[in-house]
């Protein structure tokens, strides 16, 4: 399949002395010159490779053991999951009170991680690809950056995407917040914008009762910012191999998917997802 934008140019594969039983450290003094490149500056993510002699189980110490070397993990959801399974759950996305992007085959709605959460917004997250689709299935990422650019001649449109929303938090637990407020845009202490993006956890949580409907202005600045996220020329867009674990700034990137089809026979689409608070210092 011909992309545009491939991986290719930020792919590291990883040094054959680290492939069974590396420690915290060890992977931190291998991954931390990548980290502070490619996600404290351009284009935003690395791929590692040469992780398909693991098997599952190993799969999985590693790529809690690989994120936990840039930071902190940020548990997942209520129970503190720390590492997720991004697999299709025969769910929609914004189906029910819980139907997750995650738990879904849906493509585009590119979008950043955690968005609806009340909790802190993690500063990267990883996905290790254990097995990919039998279709579909590429990641799309675009660089805020250059939707920001864009958006340089619409001060109006920059504007509206700076006053907070309501995200639907996808949480039905009782006493739980139904909804949780913050922008699209944010500004940063270093002065930079930080996205929080899911248009439809945003439509959703205006539904909710007793929070005012979307403006024509916001719906506006949401169609304007969509359309620069369909944007070929601001795409990077590419599949992962089974074996292959890339890692994404959450602040400043934003990702999503072609629609995939699992195989009639044999496995899943399987990602392992994890969510970190970045010390990359």
């Amino acid at each position: 399949m011909t992309t545009h934008h491939a991986f290719d140019p930020v792919r590291f594969e990883l040094p054959a002395h680290l492939r069974k039983g590396a420690t915290r450290e060890q992977l931190r003094a291998e991954l931390l010159p990548h980290a502070r490149r490619c996600l404290e500056g351009d284009p935003g993510f690395f791929v590692l490779t040469g992780l398909g002699h693991f098997d599952e189980q190993e799969y999985r110490e590693f790529a809690v053991t690989a994120s936990a070397a840039l930071g902190d993990l940020v548990p997942q959801d209520s129970k503190g999951t720390l590492l997720r399974e991004v697999r299709y759950r025969g769910v929609k996305l914004g189906e029910g009170a819980t139907g997750r992007y995650s738990d879904s085959r849906t493509g585009g709605s590119l979008h950043t991680d955690s968005p609806h959460r009340p909790t802190d917004v993690p500063d990267y997250f990883a996905l290790a690809c254990v097995h990919q689709a039998a279709v579909g299935g590429d990641l799309v990422l675009v660089r805020l950056a250059d939707i920001v650019a864009r958006l340089s001649e619409r001060p109006d449109v920059l504007d509206t995407l700076r006053r907070p929303v309501y995200f639907d938090t996808r949480d039905d637990t009782p006493g739980a917040a139904r909804t949780v407020l913050r922008p699209v845009l944010e500004h940063t202490d270093d002065g930079r914008d930080r996205v929080h993006y899911l248009r439809e956890y945003i439509e959703i949580g205006h539904r909710r009762d007793g929070v005012p409907p979307l403006t024509e202005a916001q719906i506006e600045a949401f169609d304007q910012f969509d359309a620069l996220l369909d944007d070929p020329e601001l795409r990077s867009q590419d599949r992962l191999g089974e074996g292959e674990m890339i890692f994404i700034d959450n602040r400043w990137t934003l990702h999503g998917r072609v629609e995939f089809q699992d195989s009639d026979q044999g496995h899943q689409r399987l990602m392992l997802r994890t969510w970190i608070a970045a010390d990359v210092s």
